[in-house]
This record gives structure tokens, C-alpha cells and sequence, in this order.
């Protein structure tokens, strides 16, 4: 009962003090964000001020009494107080009478003396040491937390930045230095933002957002991306928007895409050539073949070698037509297929080998069996991923592929499951725009079956197995060789080659003379 007597004479006191200090300068309020209590903790309370031709010193005892401190004025001390803060410290409240009416404070413990300069060089034998000065701006455009953020990282150890949001006022204590490179932040952050609205063609937006990020001023900077219709929404300021946009337009440039022709050879080699085609007889005949290296391939027992090479569009048909020493030439296939720069390109020559996957599932009363079909892709499989230079050269990346089935794994619930070997690599090769490359050294052994039946009897039904059998051919002895061949175009995304501007004679001839595989 006693403290709530306490507290509501202190209630009474202030009521008195403000309506008298009214009556004597009408212009005066004070607002008091808190109930008085014990001394002031420094992160906690906040003191909000309204104050216009009001004596210091009642001032001091308004202060003291909110925040539970000893607060004694010296003889001196006098003058009358204007003054606006809104959610205060009480710390950075004594900062700024101090350094705006030239006074000095000693605080020991809970007691803090207020004096004059002079009183306090008079009682210590030396000056108020005080560096600081005092700046207040109010703001027009920028938003007062962005501003105090960006500030934070400028001013000094003893300095202090405070924001009054209701009134985008910013109040600033420190030293001049400071001072003047603080208030010419703000002044720069200050301005009517620009606003953007940017349209891209081939840029993705949510990546170039992530570039656009880095560039924006902390705090007034904002991008937003609408992925829908591919739009960036920019808000900076005018200075910073200019280096964006460059950046932006720069980003947005159309891609090169690049053509890639593709022939894939097999070479069905005779039993006298089954370790492969000798190449280095080739290269010694084809002046304009250049073989840039070789590299094992994949992990195979017999560690074959694949050669990389370039060679002239002119010579491609004496290459087929040399081939044919070595055993049958087929095409496979001649794929053609653009793809954007740095983006990769796939190409199969095979099959897709389904097999059954079964999942049981045991019930309370009943085992249900449930199929799934999978694929796996068997044949010759190349990805290409192109890179073109501002030189006309185009850096590729190639990965290729030999995939067969050697046997198949058959299930307790009689599904069949393919064994697939698999050979693979990958190179990187740079040629120029338009040259042509070769793969060679894809080898894999084939079984060739050679049937043989007695006429008529060996084609009746049930028995016929009986007048027929099948052998491996003598001829050959199911070794193959894939060589591929692959020409880049540097293309535009709305301009295409047309087929017959790029031909390919694939047609073999008759043997080049002079050339034998007798030796």
C-alpha cells in the first residue's frame, strides 16, 4: 500500500509540473514512455521527448525521476531546452544535451553530475574531453531503417546513430569527420528511386536476379522477379540503376546455338582385322587427317584405344572408301541436332531393352504382385556439349558410348534382366568452326550367326531343327569397329542450315589406288 502511495504522488507531481510548466511556456509537453522505476537498463527503456522552451534543470529532475538516477545539476546550469526524440536511451538523450548546450557530465555509479565546460576544468584540472559534434537530417525518400543500416557501418567507436521513424529524422553523434561523410551518405540515399520494369528475351530471370542482387545499394535496393512472364522489377537509385541496366543488357544477349552434324560408321572387320583398323596406315595415305590424341576406354579388360582427330571435309569420302579394305561399311545413322551454347546434346543409335521389375505385397489374407516395365538404353550413345568462342572456334565436350546386352539374369518370378557392358569416355577437343572430327577406335565383338539348312526339309515346321544348324561365319569374326564423325556449325537461333547446303557423300566408291591391306 505504501509504494502505491508513492507511485501516485510521483503521478501527481508530473501532472503538476506539466500543467504549471504549460501555463509558463504553452508550447511544452513531455511524454514519458514508461512508469518511473529503477535505474534505467541501457537496452531496454526508451524515453520519448516533445519538449520547446522548457528549463533544463526541471528537465533533469523529469529525467531522474523516470529513470531512477541521481541526476545533480551544478550552479550554472541554465537555460531553457527545445527538443524532439521518440523511443530514446536515455544514454543517447544525456549525449545529446551535452554536446548541443556545451555541458559535461562525471557518472559514478548511479550519480551523474551535470556542469558547465568551464566547472568542469575548474573542479578536474583539465577539459571535458567531449570530440563529438552533432548533425540532424530530416529525410524525404529514403526509408529511416535503411538509412540508419547503411550508416552503421560508417560512423565511429563513439559514435551513435538515432532514428525516429514517425518523423524520418535521423540524428547523428560523432566526430566531424564522420559527420561529414555520414551526412553525404545520406544525402546520396536521399533520392527519388528509379524504377525499371525490364523485359528479357533469352536470359533466365531468376538467374540474372541473383546478379542484379549484388549490385543494389543495402537497404533502398529492391529487385523482384516475375518468372511467368519473365520480367525484373528494379528499384535504385538513379546512379546505380545506369551500371544495372548495362549489366542487365549485357547478360541478355541471344545465345549461339551450335549444329551438330553427326555420321556414325560401322566397320564389320574381317577375322584378319579383328583388333581393329590401323589407323596410322590411314594417316600416312590421308595428308589432311590430324590425329589430336587417344585415351583408354572405360574399364574394359582389353583397354582399347579410342583416337581423336581432325580431317578436312574433302577427305571424308577417301576415309570411307579406305574402310572398306578392312571389312564392311554401314551408316548407322546421320543425326543432326542444335543445341545452345554450353548446353549439352544427346544422341542414341540403339535400342531401349525393357525388362519387368515385380514388388509382392503381403495382405492380412492375400500376397498381391504388382509389375513395373523398366528401360535401360543399349547401343552407341554421344552427348556433345558445345562452347563457342568470340574466335569462331567451338571447344566441345564429348562423351561417347558403346552399351550391349552380353547376357540376360532371369528372376524366381521369371523376369528377364538384360547384362549390359558398357564402354565410355570423354574428351574435350577444339576445332574450328565448320572442321570436322573423328572418333575412332570404338570396337566391340559381335557373334555373326550363319545358318544352314537342308532345302525343303530344313523349312517344315517342328522338325526342321533337325535338317538345319547355325555356326559362327568364318569370314568374319563379329568384331566391329564405330567410328563417328562430327561437324559443328555456328549457327543464330533463327537462322538453320538447310541439309543440302552441307552435304555429306557418303556413296563408296571404288578403292583408292594404291592403297592395300595385303601387308
Amino acid at each position: 500500500m505504501k509504494n502505491k502511495a508513492v507511485k501516485f504522488k510521483v503521478k501527481i507531481f508530473i501532472s503538476l509540473f506539466i500543467i504549471i510548466n504549460a501555463a509558463f511556456c504553452p508550447s511544452a509537453s513531455l511524454i514519458l514512455a514508461q512508469e518511473p522505476g529503477s535505474a534505467i537498463e541501457e537496452s531496454e527503456e526508451k524515453i520519448s521527448l516533445d519538449l520547446r522552451g522548457v528549463d533544463i534543470i526541471e528537465l533533469f529532475k523529469l529525467l531522474s525521476m523516470k529513470t531512477g538516477l541521481t541526476i545533480v545539476p551544478h550552479p550554472g546550469v541554465t537555460g531553457r531546452v527545445s527538443i524532439f526524440l521518440n523511443n530514446v536511451r536515455f544514454e543517447d538523450v544525456l549525449d545529446i544535451l551535452l554536446v548541443t548546450y556545451g555541458l559535461a557530465a562525471d557518472r559514478r555509479g548511479n550519480i551523474i553530475n551535470i556542469m558547465t565546460s568551464s566547472q568542469y576544468y575548474n573542479l578536474y584540472g583539465k577539459k571535458y574531453e567531449e570530440k563529438r559534434e552533432i548533425a540532424s537530417f530530416k529525410l524525404k525518400y529514403a526509408e529511416p531503417a535503411n538509412v540508419f543500416n547503411a550508416l552503421s557501418q560508417l560512423k565511429s567507436d563513439i559514435g551513435k546513430i538515432i532514428v525516429d521513424e514517425a518523423s524520418a529524422t535521423v540524428i547523428l553523434l560523432d566526430i566531424p569527420e564522420r559527420l561529414e561523410l555520414m551526412g553525404e551518405m545520406i544525402r546520396q540515399l536521399d533520392q527519388v528511386l528509379d524504377t525499371e520494369v525490364m523485359s528479357l528475351q533469352y536470359a533466365d530471370a531468376k538467374e540474372i536476379e541473383e546478379q542484379v542482387s549484388k549490385l543494389l545499394t543495402t537497404g533502398p535496393g529492391e529487385v523482384a522477379v516475375d518468372e511467368r512472364s519473365n520480367k525484373l522489377m528494379v528499384m535504385e537509385l538513379p546512379e546505380k540503376m545506369k551500371r544495372i541496366k548495362r549489366m542487365v543488357r549485357a547478360f541478355d544477349e541471344e545465345p549461339s546455338q551450335v549444329l551438330i552434324e553427326a555420321s556414325i560408321i560401322e566397320v564389320s572387320l574381317t577375322k584378319k582385322f579383328e583388333r581393329g583398323v590401323d589407323w596410322e596406315k590411314i594417316l600416312r595415305a590421308v595428308k589432311d587427317l590430324d590425329f589430336v590424341g587417344s585415351f583408354s576406354l572405360g574399364l574394359t579388360s582389353d583397354r582399347q584405344e579410342v583416337s581423336v582427330g581432325t580431317v578436312a571435309r574433302d577427305s571424308y569420302t577417301v576415309i570411307l572408301q579406305m574402310l572398306e579394305a578392312y571389312g564392311r561399311t554401314s551408316i548407322l545413322s546421320e543425326p543432326r541436332i542444335a543445341a545452345v551454347n554450353n548446353k549439352e546434346a544427346k544422341i542414341l543409335v540403339g535400342s531401349r531393352e525393357a525388362y519387368i521389375t515385380s514388388t509382392m505385397t503381403t495382405g492380412e489374407t492375400a500376397t498381391t504382385t504388382a509389375e513395373n516395365i523398366e528401360y535401360v538404353d543399349v547401343g552407341v550413345k554421344l552427348s556433345v556439349t558445345p562452347s563457342v568462342s568470340r574466335d569462331d572456334f567451338v571447344i566441345m565436350t564429348i562423351k561417347p558410348e558403346v552399351s550391349s546386352v552380353r547376357t540376360y539374369l532371369e528372376s524366381d518370378l521369371g523376369s528377364r534382366i538384360p547384362i549390359v557392358d558398357t564402354s565410355e569416355a570423354e574428351t574435350v577437343v577444339k576445332v574450328k568452326d565448320g572442321a570436322m572430327i573423328m572418333i575412332a577406335g570404338l570396337t566391340k565383338k559381335r557373334d555373326v550367326v550363319a545358318k544352314e539348312s537342308t532345302p525343303i526339309l530344313g523349312k517344315i515346321p517342328v522338325v526342321n531343327w533337325l535338317f538345319s544348324k547355325e555356326t559362327i561365319g568364318e569370314d568374319t569374326a563379329g568384331h566391329t569397329e564405330l567410328i563417328i564423325f562430327i561437324t559443328p556449325h555456328i549457327i543464330s537461333g533463327n537462322v538453320m542450315i538447310p541439309k543440302d547446303e552441307v552435304p555429306l557423300d557418303l556413296t563408296l566408291k571404288k578403292p583408292i589406288k594404291g592403297f592395300k591391306n595385303d601387308d
